[in-house]
């Protein structure tokens, strides 16, 4: 029997990395994609992706009876819809409520049965507030609005699931950078679009400030792995972490887009103060547990920066 594996917000950038993962790798055969989206972030391309799919609100009754059509069982969830834009958070914090507690609370107590596998995709970085490598042990200190939002999401979703009689894990995320992402607006996507058009981009701060940087295709392998290891009965974590286990500042960002691309990058610098002070100064992840769901497999960032820039040329 085949496995339903419901992609909520499955057209964006991470989903779309796992349904190539789902395509590439026959591990993963005995699992059966079905997407909702509601089109809103969804890449482009998407209307060829031969995948089962509900077009619309995941909020809606009508996604809810698509999913139960199509996914009677058995099944696991990804939900990758939320807000996640870090400095909006602070201007718009009940919308972050909404969008990254309540509208999903809600999806899991109409949407989850017993026995389905929930996996929630959240932050790493954001959780914390940049002062240590971050672990999946270690106690929540967000430095920001949309770090608390996904703090208690964690928590408020498990709970909630557990009431539901499924299961419950959350994978959480470092910054993701690659395929895919035509829509993201982070500092590696900017940076390679201007690259690419020779326009100018902004440096914010010093510039020293360093993030976990991990490609998407392995972001959607692991998530994939995540969900296969349910499928089969096999031990889960709770709490999972996707990054590369290496700390990169925005200059070295900068000198790898440059080595792609043979061309300096313009941009010009400004202290930023306010922003800076919302975020964490630095993030890496503990590199024992990526290896949780990536093994040894971490694409280098240097090879991920010229795939990213490889995608963009093309379709320039």
């Amino acid at each position: 029997m085949t496995h339903s594996l419901v992609l909520i917000g499955g057209l964006g950038f991470v989903g779309r990395n796992i349904l190539d993962a789902l395509a590439a790798d026959p591990a993963f055969a005995g699992m059966t994609p079905f997407v909702v989206d509601d089109l809103s972030n969804a890449c482009p391309g998407h209307e060829a992706l031969a995948v089962a799919r509900h077009v619309g609100p995941y909020q809606d009754a009508a996604a809810l009876a698509a999913i139960d059509a199509a996914a009677p069982g058995p099944r696991s969830f990804v939900f990758l819809a939320g807000e996640t834009r870090v400095a909006e958070s602070k201007d718009r914090p009940l919308d972050f409520i909404a969008a990254n507690i309540s509208e999903p609370a809600k999806f899991v107590m109409e949407a989850v049965r017993k026995g389905d596998h929930f996996i929630l995709i959240s932050t790493a970085g954001a959780l914390f507030d940049g002062t240590f490598e971050v672990t999946v042990d270690a106690p929540y200190c967000p430095k920001n609005f949309y770090g608390a939002s996904k703090a208690a999401e964690e928590m408020v979703l498990e709970k909630l699931v557990e009431l539901r009689g499924g299961r419950f894990s959350v994978v959480r995320l470092t910054n993701v950078f690659g395929v895919h992402s035509d829509r993201k607006k982070s500092a590696i996507h900017a940076f390679t679009r201007a690259a690419i058009e020779g326009s100018a981009v902004t440096i914010n701060g010093d510039g020293q400030q360093s993030r976990d940087f991990v490609f998407s295709r392995d972001v959607g392998r692991g998530i994939a792995t995540q969900a296969n290891r349910a499928r089969l009965g096999q031990p889960v974590n709770r709490v999972n972490m996707l990054g590369s286990g290496v700390s990169t500042t925005l200059w070295d960002v900068v000198h790898a887009i440059e080595a792609a691309t043979g061309r300096p990058l313009r941009y010009t610098q400004i202290a930023a103060e306010d922003l800076i002070r919302t975020e964490p100064r630095d993030v890496i992840a503990s590199p024992r547990d990526v290896a949780v769901l990536l093994g040894d497999a971490i694409t280098p960032f240097a090879e991920g920066i010229r795939a990213t820039h490889d995608y963009y040329h093309a379709a320039a």
